[in-house]
């Protein structure tokens, strides 16, 4: 159906502003194709082209589209316009996948059927999608069909990309799953071979009985971190159980599965009319090229253990089951966790690996010598992917030994918990976050252009041009103009951090090992060395005298001076910044105690150094603004929600902002309200219940934003147990929250508003979590639903501990009506267990259990007489004998006891001081170590800097230590304990 005629001037114009590398060619073309199309989707299609990418490539292949296409797809392209939008945009991301659309014009059929964009598919989704494919197909040559599946679900896969749906992981993590359903496609079909012409591999049992060898493919590189590439190749281990064969077996096992791992291997290698399913690298397995196709399990982890390059077992990291046996994969991965993560690292074996790394650059310069001229890589050239990569992976291998929640494959997520549990930096975390997704998201483009694995820059203008407008939309904060540039500046920053964390060179002897071992340091140790250190130094003896003379001087420590320097370093890093140290040296000087004592609050200036403006009011002693005067906060917050006296969280609720700034000012301002908490009490050495109410202050806070960012939802309460229930709430505190419902309102947007409330309190996003949240405190556990009403909880605590905890049940934000009928609810409930006979045997039964768990390690929480037996204590008091009001602090709670005249006042006194030497204890090993750990540290200055706090702010000696001070008021505590709770 022709277009009719349009202005002439007007489609000049806009044909004009398409960027055409051949704009004659493009005109005849356009003119062609504006004859198969309807006139308004003729004039739709200038401004698409407009923004494709390859303008020129996206016109000829939709010429040859609307020219070979039946009737039936032009009918379709008029009725549903978007689907000439799909084909533009796959036309001009990729001439590949645009072939295969131009070949597979029932995709578009599938796009418009189904809402495949709207979300990734699974492995199962795959499965079952090309168990239909091959259904409708007669193709006999296996490779050829799943190569060709996989071509046609890569389109789909990248439409999502381009058009910018799905973010780079859920990207890499989709072509994975795919890829393992066409691994375990090839292995099916090779294993039915084999055992059509050999039967199943067997080997006899303990008991002499024959039964089926397990054989498994494992991944590892790309597909193994589930972050495969569109032209990766795949690198496999393949893997087959241990056992004698019987004595009839026609081949033996080793000679089986060698054979079916060529099989599969050809399967998935040989070249088709559409190309091979992949590329396979087998070069990881034991002994590389030399070793056995497959190998047994046995022998591979004798290999691993005995023979294996350190660098082999590095690449262990990323190693999963892709294919087969499941249960042997398991068995493989879980066993050869030592050889990967261990206590003590190899450095040496290690340095031997960067070794490595510094050939292939050597062997990138010899290249560029014989190719006459000057390429950027983005994956091995020095700051690319492999070098984030491969910081990554070290990283992990320090420090997982004794943190196995480090052990994960994928490089964005192990990133995210080396930053999680401070072994990086937030800087760098945040620089390394975003070079290397922009890194990936380039390399992509490229990859789709040819459907081949490059990895370098275009050089000429033209494919530059293709690429930067690729990347539009996909480097926010990065300047594109100059492609090249922006990338060269995005590995400079890699490249900097990389040789500062990996390569960082001793500037003093003091830092040496021993036997002069290669040492990685992670970012804290390193910081002391960072090479800007010297030119920083010269800086200040200009620009701030007094605090050059500070890091001269003798009056700090070396972890004093340590942490001073990463601050001033993190300041360096901008003029605005650097300028906020020089406005505000005299609180740096005034603040010494500070770096000299709290790891959590350097962490957070040196990522954030413009909260040395808080220090400056706490200094001062001017209050800071938080609260009062800047807000009426009766007109922002309204009766039910507690709002508390936070005008900025009450700006943040009722904000006309987007939900996700609102949810940044949440985490930031939360973040800014602990630290004035934190430097307050260093500066101030103040009790630590007076630090509790200042913190559950601002937790309280934050649920009411949180809840008014939901929508203030009608008929909901939020309750705290825990210590936010006990108001003793900490730095690093988890908050314990109970969510309630009225019967009457609608369950499912209720769960929704309640799911979206902790959505917004512990979702961990680039400004970090507010704090996490813990539900499971709910009837039935986690098990049970999420929403509970009153009427629920008053037929609920079926057990004496559950008592004990929601004795510090209190409403915190939602309505307070409800929150009362919870209440009144629970505390109906305590008779039953005040008349209880068995109750002090089931609380002493509950205790002993907690204590058992983590002995014989001592604990300032779990340990015989620590604080579990005063809250055991206090709470089995105020429900055995039916006092009221049962919340509030320990203090508050053991004189509640006593007034009742159920407690001994002399014992109240005791358990009193027993509870705030042990709770201010806790709360400073969180304060000066940065966690949240059962005992003293091991690290002398650590211990020596809570020892000193410890009695400043009790205002007493420790004759004999503190470790001994805690010992000993513990076992004055468990003797109360046994008499009282008897």
């Amino acid at each position: 159906m022709p277009s009719s005629e349009k202005s002439p001037a007007t489609g000049t114009r806009r044909f004009e502003a398409i960027p055409f590398q051949e704009a004659t060619a493009a005109r005849l073309s356009f003119e062609r194709v504006s004859t198969r199309l309807s006139a308004s989707l003729g004039s739709a299609l200038p401004a698409l082209l407009a923004e494709s990418p390859d303008p020129d490539s996206s016109l000829l292949l939709f010429e040859r589209l609307v020219t070979e296409a039946s009737a039936e797809i032009l009918r379709l392209l008029e009725a549903h316009p978007f689907l000439a939008h799909y084909a533009i945009a796959v036309f001009g991301s990729s001439r590949y996948l645009g072939e295969t659309l131009v070949q597979n014009t029932d995709l578009l059929h599938t796009f418009l059927r189904e809402k495949k964009l709207d979300r990734s598919f699974s492995h199962e989704e795959f499965s079952e999608a090309l168990a239909r494919f091959r259904s409708r197909s007669f193709e006999r040559d296996n490779s050829l069909l799943l190569a060709r599946f996989k071509r046609r679900e890569y389109v789909r896969v990248m439409l999502r990309d381009v058009l910018k749906i799905a973010p780079l992981a859920e990207t890499t993590a989709e072509i994975s799953a795919l890829s393992d359903v066409l691994i375990e496609e090839a292995l099916r079909e090779a294993d039915s071979a084999m055992e059509r012409r050999f039967g199943l591999p067997q080997h006899l049992d303990a008991e002499g009985r024959a039964v089926t060898t397990p054989f498994a493919v494992l991944s590892l590189g790309k597909l193994g971190g589930n972050e495969l590439n569109y032209s990766s190749d795949i690198d496999l281990l393949y893997l087959h159980g241990d056992g004698p064969e019987p004595p009839a077996a026609p081949i033996s096992n080793r000679e089986y599965f060698v054979r079916l791992a060529q099989q599969v291997t050809e399967i998935l290698s040989r070249h088709t009319a559409e190309g091979a399913v992949f590329r396979i690298d087998l070069r990881l397995r034991p002994q590389g090229n030399e070793g056995e196709l497959a190998i047994s399990l046995s022998n591979a982890l004798r290999y691993y253990a005995e023979t294996a390059h350190d660098w082999e077992r590095q690449a262990l990291i990323k190693v999963r089951y892709s294919a087969g046996n499941v249960q042997l994969a398991r068995a493989f991965i879980r066993r050869i966790q030592p050889q990967v993560y261990s206590a003590e690292i190899n450095f040496a074996a290690i340095k031997t690996a960067l070794v490595a790394r510094e050939k292939i650059e050597r062997k990138r310069r010899r290249q560029t010598a014989a190719e006459g001229h000057e390429s950027l890589d983005v994956k091995i050239d020095r700051g690319g992917i492999r070098d984030i990569e491969f910081l990554v992976q070290c990283l992990q291998r320090v420090y997982g030994g004794s943190e196995p929640w480090l052990r994960s494959g994928g490089t964005l997520f192990s990133l995210q918990k080396l930053h999680d549990k401070r072994h990086i930096g937030g800087h760098d975390f945040h620089e390394l976050n975003s070079a290397y997704t922009f890194l990936r998201h380039l390399e992509h483009r490229l990859q789709l252009q040819q459907g081949q694995q490059v990895h370098r820059l275009p050089r000429s203008p033209e494919g530059l041009a293709i690429m930067r407008r690729a990347m539009i939309g996909l480097s926010p904060g990065y300047q594109l103009a100059d492609l090249t540039s922006a990338v060269k500046q995005r590995m400079a920053a890699v490249a900097e951090i990389y040789q500062r964390v990996i390569y960082q060179q001793q500037a003093s002897r003091s830092f040496l090992p021993a036997q002069g071992d290669f040492q990685l340091r992670s970012w804290m140790e390193s910081a002391i060395l960072d090479p800007t250190h010297p030119q920083l130094l010269e800086r200040l003896a200009d620009d701030a005298p007094d605090i050059w003379e500070l890091l001269r001087g003798q009056s700090l420590s070396a972890v004093g001076r340590k942490n001073l320097l990463r601050f001033l370093g993190s300041g360096y890093g901008s003029s605005e910044r650097y300028a906020l140290v020089l406005r505000h040296q005299q609180e740096i000087a005034r603040s010494l105690r500070l770096f000299e004592s709290s790891e959590y609050l350097v962490e957070i200036l040196a990522r954030y150094p413009e909260e040395i403006e808080t220090l400056a009011k706490i200094n001062s002693s001017a209050p800071i603004a938080s609260s009062g005067g800047l807000f009426d906060l009766s007109s922002l917050y309204g009766e039910d929600q507690f709002a508390g006296n936070d005008a900025v969280f009450a700006y943040i609720a009722n904000s006309t902002a987007t939900s996700g700034d609102k949810i940044a000012m949440l985490r930031q301002h939360f973040r800014h309200r602990m630290f004035a908490a934190g430097a307050r009490d260093v500066a101030e050495l103040r009790a630590v219940y007076s630090s509790f109410a200042e913190t559950t202050s601002a937790a309280e806070a934050a649920i009411a934003a949180a809840f008014g960012i939901a929508g203030n939802p009608h008929g909901l309460a939020i309750l705290a147990l825990g210590r936010l229930g006990s108001r003793e709430f900490d730095l690093l505190s988890d908050a314990d929250l109970l969510f309630v419902s009225d019967p009457a309102g609608d369950r499912r947007l209720l769960t929704k508003s309640a799911e979206q409330i902790m959505q917004t309190l512990a979702a961990y996003t680039q400004d970090g979590l507010v704090f996490p949240v813990d539900a499971r405190l709910r009837p039935h556990g986690a098990e049970g639903e999420l929403l509970v009403t009153p009427q629920q909880l008053g037929s609920y605590l079926s057990q004496p501990w559950e008592a004990l905890t929601y004795t510090k049940l209190r409403p915190v934000a939602g309505s307070a009506e409800l929150g009362r009928r919870a209440l009144a609810a629970v505390e109906s409930l305590f008779a039953r267990f005040a008349d209880h006979d068995g109750f002090a045997e089931a609380v002493r039964e509950m205790r002993q259990r907690l204590q058992d768990a983590s002995a014989p390690e001592k604990s300032i929480r779990t340990s015989a007489g620590a604080l579990y037996d005063v809250d055991f204590l206090s709470s089995y008091l105020l429900v055995k004998h039916s006092i009221r009001p049962k919340a509030g602090t320990l203090r508050d709670r053991l004189w509640r006891c006593a007034g009742a005249e159920r407690l001994d006042k002399k014992d109240a006194a005791i358990l009193d001081h027993a509870a705030e030497l042990a709770r201010t204890v806790e709360h400073l090993l969180r304060l000066v170590i940065g966690r949240n750990t059962r005992w003293l540290p091991a690290a002398e200055h650590a211990r020596q800097a809570i020892e000193k706090l410890a009695s400043q702010i009790l205002r007493r000696e420790f004759p004999e230590g503190l470790e001994q001070e805690l010992l000993r008021t513990f076992a004055e505590v468990r003797t109360i304990y046994d008499l009282v709770v008897a």
